[in-house]
């Protein structure tokens, strides 16, 4: 379909005479879809991590590398339809790469979870007008990466699978629990991890040795959020670095932790021992379920299993809150397990064309997969493929 000028935005089609489809492909044009972008979210119940405020704030310190490809689907000037998409682009054995990725991951770091593509009343016409928006940007990787397990995103990757080619849908763990309403909220966990707990605890409190603190104002929010990226290099500077040695993702952490605390929608808990600060979790307020962002512990403490402390100190106040579910992020780490999470899915969704399909196929072709791979190409665009 032929792109022409529509509305106030670089690229824009006209979909039909009902939907109009635009494409938003500068920073500054996706700041003034603030209030249309917030309320389709809620509207459609996507997660933070979907909002406003940490998509804009990922683009503004990731724009050497990715630039936004926002699509918006309106009709009659009401938002129904979005997908909040940023392009990257490189290089690799004179094959140019362009990944078409959710904002919010993409980059290899700062990956952001729980994201995806909002089609008011899951509406089969918003997402057919996205899939044909998706069509028309100049792309040859797409690589949507822990999407919600949805309705529209699990319609996007049919249609997706229909017109280009498509790897198998991957599920990936998130592991998250209820919150018990009555019961010690530690009674959820493993019965050795709660064992460990209340000795642990027995011991620091009656050496009243351990202090907990909760930070939400914006400023110290901002504050502890760089002494956690700070403790984090530390930690894994002699197990291959911290990808917070990025100056950019230190910064996203800073910058999004303090917005959102401006909204009244993160915290951070910390357990201090004998003074020093041993263990942090930076959570957020996401509706009935607080998400556990980040943890981080000073190694120094590791004896205490200070991470299991400020977890479970964590839980009690979403308890008292009136959470009702405890999201401990992507990723099948054990420690989330043994404080009682269960899997909740999500997905992925990669596909490929042009260049990149071409050098996929002639790899697989008898007598060429060996000269394929000596030269190193299929591995370097495997590498881009999935980065």
């Amino acid at each position: 379909m032929a792109m022409e000028q529509v509305g106030k935005w670089e690229q824009a089609i006209r979909k039909s005479d009902n939907l109009v489809v635009q494409v938003v492909s500068n920073v500054e044009d996706v700041t003034l879809l603030q209030p249309e972008w917030e309320s389709l979210r809620k509207r459609c119940r996507g997660s933070i991590f979907s909002s406003f405020d940490w998509s804009i704030e990922w683009l503004r310190h990731f724009n050497q590398i990715a630039q936004p490809r926002v699509i918006t689907i309106e009709e009659e000037g009401e938002l129904v339809g979005l997908a909040p998409f940023s392009l990257m682009e490189h290089r690799a054995m004179g094959i140019r790469m362009r990944k078409l990725s959710m904002i919010g991951n993409g980059v290899g770091v700062a990956e952001l979870y729980d994201l995806g593509i909002l089609a008011l009343d899951n509406r089969d016409d918003v997402i057919d007008a996205i899939i044909d928006a998706i069509d028309d940007l100049d792309w040859n990787i797409l690589h949507l990466n822990e999407l919600r397990d949805d309705y529209v995103n699990r319609t996007i990757y049919q249609q997706v699978a229909e017109r280009w080619d498509a790897d198998e849908i991957v599920q990936i763990p998130c592991p998250r629990t209820n919150i018990p309403r009555i019961d010690e909220v530690i009674d959820i966990a493993s019965s050795r991890t709660r064992r460990t707990i209340r000795k642990v605890l027995g011991e620091l409190e009656r050496e009243n040795r351990i202090n907990y603190r909760i930070v939400d104002l914006p400023q110290e929010t901002s504050e502890a959020a760089e002494i956690y990226a700070l403790q984090h290099i530390e930690r894994w500077a002699e197990k291959g670095g911290s990808i917070f040695g990025n100056e950019n993702l230190s910064g996203f952490l800073q910058s999004v932790m303090r917005a959102t605390a401006e909204e009244g929608r993160s915290t951070i808990y910390e357990v201090w021992i004998d003074g020093t600060l041993a263990s942090q979790m930076l959570c957020l307020d996401d509706g009935d379920v607080m998400r556990a962002y980040r943890i981080g512990m000073n190694n120094r403490f590791a004896e205490f299993s200070p991470g299991n402390l400020v977890a479970a100190y964590a839980m009690k106040r979403a308890q008292d809150a009136g959470f009702l579910q405890f999201d401990f992020g992507a990723g099948p780490e054990e420690f989330k397990y043994r404080l009682g999470a269960k899997d909740v899915p999500l997905i992925r969704v990669q596909a490929k064309r042009g260049t990149v399909r071409a050098v996929a196929k002639i790899s697989s072709l008898p007598g060429l997969k060996q000269l394929v791979d000596r030269s190193g190409v299929k591995d370097q665009a495997l590498r881009a493929f999935h980065r």
